[in-house]
């Protein structure tokens, strides 16, 4: 068989799954909804239309996520939480909640994300994102353990280096026990020796011929060492990665809403008002907000040009997805790699599966709308600074360039004047719901103390645990 018959047939495995999934069959099946429950607002809808809202809830659970064995592990979310709240990783003293916080719906609240210096994209939040097929604006990364390096090593972002990561959490008493308790003893080759320490420097990967100091100390280290830091660090992005799946947006006024359309007792067809409810009609009909914000997820996962101008303030400058495909094939951590716990798996084959093509370039991924009246600044780069905003750019188009061979043109003025405007942002706001479980939404008082190890973990004795 040819390569590129084994790639085609690879892709249709993974087509395959997916259309197998019980959340795929889901939205295929949209449950029933009562003619005589349908109020005013919704009264010239089409059966179709009708059915569009009726995919909005209840939302499916979460999908399994094979390429991380300890994704629902909450020893593990444990320990990921204290990860992502530690400012110990970072020379600047940033932590992922700088740019994730808990009291901004996990996002930062500014146009562009600010660590140790100001990215080029805005922070989007990470509540739900354990429901995304691929992560980032660009879909670089393809599961949130993979992603979670990426911040932690980014000068710009938190600036450190993956020793670091591993040494803070092997000195910290409290995160290596959690540690040893889900993954067993930290490997030898990274305990201090006498006279050494090999994770006394920062040291990281080259990446792209840099030559500083952390890139050399990396290129001094023996295979073993590097290996063990390696087989450490990803063993400490998986526990994030479960940390993030425990943040989830919670019942919205639209889930009690539909549940009133299809007469169930935990249902209120007055939990939207009489705006919202128009703004509804107007988006799962002549707004065509449906197209690409579909489903109790309001996403399709998908990735799309919007025309808007670049830094450049004429044209499109931003490669987007066009780069991010090279990126993810590329990256030694993603769900086809070595670290995966799962290669084969249909994530594994969707990498695999990607096309570079022209059209990718300047294609963001269509964000989730759950909860986004909480996380302005909107777009990849902040750049509309309400909801209002939001809606008024769709329904001008004013501020988007035109449309060039790699663009798409479904997108056309919606001349919905004040009122309409304000019904669509009115049915936005409905999206958003009591927000995650406190327990997860909050720094651990225990952050950084030394406590006693948590029931169950394996006690050490010696400096070097030899």
């Amino acid at each position: 068989m040819s390569s590129s018959a084994r790639k085609l047939l690879g892709f249709a495995s993974v087509v395959t799954a997916l259309a197998a999934s019980p959340a795929h069959a889901q939205s295929q099946r949209p449950p029933a909804v009562d003619p005589a429950r349908i109020p005013p607002e919704l009264s010239s809808l089409t059966a179709e239309e009708v059915a569009r809202i009726a995919r909005m809830s209840p939302v499916a659970a979460f999908p399994g996520e094979p390429t991380n064995r300890v994704a629902d592990d909450e020893r593990a979310a444990e320990l990921g939480q204290r990860l992502f709240f530690d400012t110990r990783f970072s020379p600047k003293a940033v932590s992922c909640a700088t740019c994730h916080d808990p009291a901004k719906h996990f996002t930062d609240g500014l146009p562009l994300a600010k660590g140790v210096g100001i990215t080029t994209r805005n922070a989007p939040t990470v509540v739900d994102s354990g429901r995304r097929r691929w992560v980032g604006w660009d879909g670089k990364f393809d599961s949130l353990w993979s992603q979670a390096l990426a911040p932690i090593e980014n000068p710009v972002e938190m600036g450190g280096d993956r020793t670091t990561f591993v040494r803070v959490v092997r000195d910290d008493a409290g995160l290596r026990a959690r540690y040893e308790a889900v993954f067993g003893p930290m490997p030898a080759e990274i305990m201090p020796r006498k006279g050494s320490d090999p994770l006394a420097e920062p040291a990281r990967p080259s990446a792209g011929g840099a030559a500083d100091d952390a890139v050399k100390r990396w290129n001094t280290l023996d295979e073993a060492t590097r290996s063990a830091i390696d087989g450490a660090t990803v063993n400490l992005l998986k526990s994030l990665g479960a940390y993030q799946r425990t943040l989830r947006s919670g019942t919205a006024p639209i889930d009690r809403f539909v549940a009133g359309l299809r007469g169930q007792p935990d249902g209120d067809l007055e939990a939207i008002d009489a705006s919202a409810r128009r703004g509804l009609a107007i988006f799962v009909s002549r707004g065509g907000c449906f197209q690409c914000h579909r489903g109790a997820n309001f996403t399709d996962e998908e990735f799309h040009a919007l025309g808007l101008v670049g830094a450049n303030g004429r044209v499109p400058d931003d490669p987007a997805r066009l780069a991010a495909v090279d990126f993810v094939q590329s990256n030694p951590f993603n769900a086809a790699g070595a670290f995966s716990d799962a290669p084969d798996s249909p994530k594994g084959q969707m990498v695999r599966s990607l096309k570079r093509a022209p059209e990718l370039f300047g294609q963001f991924r269509t964000p989730p709308l759950r909860g986004v009246a909480l996380t302005p600044p909107y777009m990849h780069d902040g750049r509309l600074a309400t909801l209002a905003d939001v809606v008024r750019f769709y329904d001008t188009l004013e501020g988007a360039a035109p449309i060039g061979h790699h663009g798409e043109s479904v997108l056309v003025p919606l001349e919905l004047g004040d009122q309409g405007r304000a019904d669509l942002e009115a049915f936005l706001r409905s999206l958003t719901g009591a927000g995650p479980d406190p327990r997860w939404a909050r720094k651990p008082d225990d952050l950084g103390k030394t406590v006693e190890p948590p029931a169950g973990s394996p006690r050490r004795e010696g400096a070097d645990g030899r």
